[in-house]
């Protein structure tokens, strides 16, 4: 159960994955979800042992696949081959007391196979502060890694955004340096040119304009789509801003 745990939380090795989509959907109204999807397909069929998962690895996949899972749902499956984990979960809430308070709005979503491997991230926000305070409390999953291993975390591109909706106009901008973005990454950082980071947005009305020129717009001119190489995303992290006008 640990090991699907560590693909389901895998958010910290986003670069792992073939295709990450970073989806924001905003209403009239000022309310915003953010949904992030890695899928990671292609790596886990090209991978010498991806038809070979254990039959108790695929029971335990059967349990959460597919399901929306909150953060307290995730760390009591965390903690189902612990030998005491109730004391082990008062010990990791007492330590980060904030950790269901601050992620009650997020939700994880596992989809794994043999063949089809797919994560996703999604944050229900009142409006674009909920949103805001949302991304940088992402930093608690954190929570959930296991002692003596890499803490599980988001990309800093992530945490460090900002979204900004007023007078049908939405504005993201970053707070991320290049360098602090790559620190710790190794191999990682030299295989990011492999993958790709697509951003979606939608709105419930038509857009004016947007910064991107070479953007997809959709047909009905409700949403649109960019997609860049994570190399240069790596490389610039403020190429993610965007500023999108509405009619």
């Amino acid at each position: 159960m640990k090991k699907v745990i560590g693909l389901v939380m895998a958010f910290g090795f986003l670069f792992q994955s073939c295709v990450t989509t970073e989806e924001v959907t905003v209403k009239k109204e000022g309310a915003i979800t953010y949904a992030m999807d890695m899928d990671f397909s292609e790596l886990l069929q090209a991978m010498p042992n991806s038809n070979s998962m254990s039959k108790d690895v695929k029971k335990a996949l059967d349990l959460i696949n597919g399901e929306e899972l909150s953060v307290e749902q995730l760390l009591d499956i965390s903690l189902l081959e612990s030998k005491n984990p109730e004391q082990k979960r008062d010990s990791i809430l007492k330590a980060n007391p904030d950790l269901l308070k601050k992620t009650e709005n997020l939700r994880v979503r596992v989809m794994m196979n043999d063949s089809i491997g797919n994560v996703g991230l999604k944050i229900r926000a009142k409006n674009a502060s909920d949103l805001n305070a949302s991304l940088i409390n992402l930093v608690e999953l954190s929570a959930l890694g296991e002692a003596g291993t890499k803490k599980l975390d988001t990309p800093e591109f992530v945490k460090n955004s900002k979204f900004d909706f007023k007078k049908k106009t939405l504005h993201r901008t970053i707070s991320v340096k290049s360098e602090d973005l790559q620190k710790g990454l190794g191999e990682l950082g030299q295989m990011a040119g492999m993958f790709t980071y697509r951003i979606k947005v939608n709105f419930e009305q038509p857009i004016k304009t947007v910064s991107y020129q070479d953007a997809t717009i959709s047909q009905d001119g409700k949403s649109f789509i960019k997609e860049f190489k994570m190399s240069d995303v790596m490389n610039d992290p403020k190429i993610l801003e965007y500023k999108v006008e509405l009619k």
